[in-house]
């Protein structure tokens, strides 16, 4: 009863018109002692200006919190305080040591931060990751920085041989700042060889990031997916993603899969594939 007392104020305190103003070493203590992840971001949050050399050990213990919220909102709170190059400093060697947990842990945090410089160290483990979990992890730190010059180590982890990476790589790129005048940071050229990958998390994840760089030299290729895959997520995604590209290539290879797949087993390939249709010109 106690515990469920303290998680409820520490809700009720940390509303929205509070945000970033007021919190103190015993809420945030008192917030990591009631276990719940939503209290302890909520009072990190609340404590965004507060000005307390005591809160900073506190909050640098849950840079290996359980919980992925918690890490990340650790990383944003300390990435504003004096210690900012201390923890990054701290982040970076845990990327060099030989602990998957720790260095998962690290990503979470320094994709947080949001730190330029911290991309080699990222790109380097996203090469070469403990394990599936902690590369996932660098790859979505990578497109939280959201920095172009990261698109080639992003495509490095296209050719991961685990496929947790692989996608999350993909999804990464859509995090990527396009330069001014483009679209996106890619064109569909280093997406079409996923189309055929043996996992199909991979599979929807590059058909859907081909809809997102809306290249038309792709469209061809998302055909095959909507009229072949036998993964009905991955039909939805390649017909969602031609109708994002809007135009057809000659030949009509895009309406062509989008009208055959009006009549898809799955209800919902059939429903996006009728929404593509009417998108394409």
């Amino acid at each position: 009863m106690k515990t469920n007392l303290i998680i409820i104020g520490l809700l009720l305190s940390s509303t929205t018109a509070f945000a970033g103003r007021g919190g103190s070493t015993t809420l945030i203590k008192s917030a990591v002692e009631s276990g719940s992840a939503d209290a302890i971001v909520a009072e990190i949050e609340r404590a965004e200006e507060l000005a307390c050399l005591s809160c900073i050990e506190p909050v640098k213990a849950l840079v290996d919190h359980p919980s992925e919220r918690v890490r990340d909102v650790a990383g944003w709170w300390l990435g504003r305080r004096g210690v900012r190059d201390e923890v990054i400093a701290d982040m970076k060697a845990r990327l060099s040591a030989q602990d998957p947990t720790a260095a998962r842990n690290a990503a979470s945090v320094l994709g947080a931060m949001r730190d330029f410089s911290t991309l080699p160290a990222l790109s380097a483990y996203l090469a070469n990751p403990l394990d599936e979990e902690s590369g996932m992890a660098a790859a979505k730190a990578i497109g939280n920085i959201g920095h172009p010059t990261a698109l080639a180590a992003l495509k490095a982890g296209f050719g991961s041989p685990l496929a947790g990476v692989r996608a999350a790589s993909l999804q990464a790129v859509r995090e990527l700042r396009a330069p001014v005048g483009q679209h996106a940071v890619t064109d569909s050229q280093s997406l079409v060889p996923l189309f055929t990958d043996a996992s199909d998390v991979v599979r929807r994840q590059a058909a859907i990031t081909a809809g997102f760089v809306q290249d038309r030299a792709g469209v061809s290729a998302l055909a095959l997916l909507v009229t072949g895959d036998p993964s009905a997520l991955v039909r939805k995604a390649a017909a969602w993603a031609i109708g994002q590209i809007g135009a057809d290539v000659q030949g009509g290879a895009g309406t062509a899969a989008l009208t055959a797949a009006l009549n898809d087993s799955d209800p919902l390939v059939r429903s996006v594939a009728n929404g593509a249709l009417g998108r394409l010109k």
